[in-house]
């Protein structure tokens, strides 16, 4: 009778239970009849390896995230009592949009407002996005909407702009906002 190789559980047949030694393998190998450890073929944005989580289904989660394309305008306008547009830009139809920033300023007290604009079959819909007042003490306000997304409607023209209006005396309306446009 031979004597078995002693053998620690990770290097043991599971039918002889014998001691049997690590085969080296590689991607494309096929596994039958190799005694061997899997690889670790993934790295983490550490370049640390890891290995590869799967969904569900067994499947790997894959995330299709586009690149972003930053859009901005600005405008100047005479003061006005009623809303007057300081800059406009032009949605991409279907495309959606995140990541809004604005600066606004003005000598008196103003109201500010960026909105989006869908021509909806000749009748267009507004909807307020962000209001900003400046006045005495602070004449210039900038600000940012991180949390809000949306994707442009599929048809006709579709904006997003900025317009103000006076709300004491006139004054001239300066204002720039950006926003990101996901490709």
């Amino acid at each position: 009778m031979a004597d078995l190789r002693t053998s620690f559980v990770i290097l043991e047949d599971s039918i002889t239970q014998a001691g049997v030694p690590l085969h080296k393998v590689l991607e494309g190998d096929t596994p039958a009849a190799k005694n061997a450890l899997p690889s670790l073929s993934f790295k983490d944005s550490a370049g640390n390896l890891v290995y590869p989580q799967l969904d569900n289904s067994g499947a790997l989660p894959v995330t299709l995230e586009g690149s972003k394309v930053c859009k901005s305008e600005r405008g100047e306008v005479v003061g006005s009592a009623s809303f007057v547009d300081i800059a406009t830009i032009v949605l991409t139809n279907g495309a959606t949009y995140e990541d809004l920033d604005w600066v606004v300023s003005c000598f008196r007290d103003s109201h500010f407002q960026i909105v989006t604009v869908y021509d909806v079959g000749g009748a267009d819909t507004e909807t307020v996005l962000a209001d900003m007042l400046v006045g005495a003490g602070s004449f210039t306000h900038a600000g940012k909407l991180k949390c809000e997304a949306f994707t442009a409607p599929g048809s006709l023209v579709n904006v997003i702009k900025l317009k103000a209006k006076n709300m004491n005396a006139l004054s001239d309306m300066r204002g720039s906002f950006t926003i990101g446009e996901i490709v």
